[in-house]
């Protein structure tokens, strides 16, 4: 197969994305309870070292369409953020109205990268100026949450990297022998949990640390290079190991990822108050079936054609007609992983 058709381009990539939501989900219900065990610690620092980065890397995959930078496209992720923060910020408490609420931060992200990868993907050697930039700012800890500033900074290199993947590239990978490609993503991820193994012990990453806040300690810098590397070596693997095939549930989560993702934190805050004073293998015995639960309620079709809706409702009140392009249908739907919206 020369061309990879937008139906089994989709399931390969919702297949993936589908498996990071519900990781993100799974995150997010024990991240509350870290302070308790530190299995539940560990676990969680475990998938923050390459959940968001493999999110990010395929939202730079899909951003190097026209429509993913256009006016409607910048439009629909400010509503989102405006709405969805401002929900966040009256029910929890706004701690700074600079500083997006939980997982808010990647709308604004999601702003700043599309508005500017095309722009400076034509620099040589910009993949280095982001990576050395993104270290270096470890060193400022007041370039912090406000404006998700340091994350923008520190998460670059993962969007530009899958801004740079060309089809030609990804199509060649995806067409190999699943049975080969399937054994090098193990081998990979072997590696790459191999790594992150080690780097834990040593490095003892702090929730700062895994979201690219300042470093405390000067050393933390190697720490952040090492999680580089655990992150794109899981990413190779889970695009070794993702079949070109829909998977059930799996691959209408990744579909639909943008609304689990938007909508699921409240959830997850009120599962973790309900379920903190359990013992550990209850906590866990819970926590993946809840997962599961909250993935098919918030990322059902049904639920993503009425936001979807609402979505473009309320992105049309700020266009004018002439603003308003027609594209063609997205090949991979959903946000925060797709060009779509």
């Amino acid at each position: 197969m020369n061309t990879l058709s937008a139906k089994n381009r989709s399931a390969y990539w919702d297949n993936i994305k589908g498996i990071l939501i519900f990781l993100v989900v799974f995150a997010h219900i024990l991240s509350q309870l870290q302070d308790r065990f530190e299995t539940i610690n560990a676990t969680v620092d475990y998938i923050y070292m390459f959940h968001m980065p493999a999110f990010i890397f395929i939202s730079g995959f899909f951003g190097k369409s026209e429509r993913s930078h256009s006016f409607e496209s910048i439009i629909k992720l400010i509503f989102l953020y405006f709405i969805f923060n401002s929900i966040m910020g009256f029910i929890y408490g706004f701690t700074s109205l600079l500083q997006p609420m939980y997982s808010c931060w990647y709308l604004v992200a999601l702003i700043v990268w599309r508005i500017t990868t095309h722009h400076i993907a034509k620099f040589k050697k910009i993949n280095l100026i982001l990576f050395v930039t993104a270290l270096f700012i470890g060193f400022y800890p007041d370039i912090d949450n406000t404006f998700a500033a340091a994350r923008i900074i520190g998460f670059y290199p993962y969007y530009m990297i899958g801004y740079q993947l060309s089809e030609e590239k990804s199509v060649a990978l995806i067409n190999k022998k699943y049975i080969r490609r399937a054994a090098d993503g193990i081998l990979f991820l072997m590696g790459a949990g191999g790594i992150a193994f080690t780097a834990y012990q040593y490095f003892r990453y702090t929730d700062d640390a895994l979201l690219m806040i300042g470093y405390q300690q000067p050393i933390e810098v190697f720490g952040r290079i090492v999680l580089y590397l655990t992150a794109f070596l899981t990413i190779y693997a889970l695009r070794c190991l993702s079949p070109d095939r829909k998977i059930p549930l799996v691959t209408m989560f990744g579909r639909n990822s943008l609304w689990i993702f938007i909508l699921h934190r409240p959830f997850t805050l009120m599962l973790s108050d309900y379920i903190c004073d359990l013992s550990l293998p209850i906590i866990f015995l819970l926590s993946v079936p809840s997962s599961l639960g909250l993935c098919i309620l918030l990322g059902n079709d049904v639920i993503a054609k009425y936001m979807n809706l609402f979505l473009q409702a309320g992105t049309d009140i700020f266009l004018s007609d002439k603003k308003k392009v027609n594209y063609p249908s997205s090949k991979v739907n959903g946000l925060p992983a797709s060009s779509s919206s």
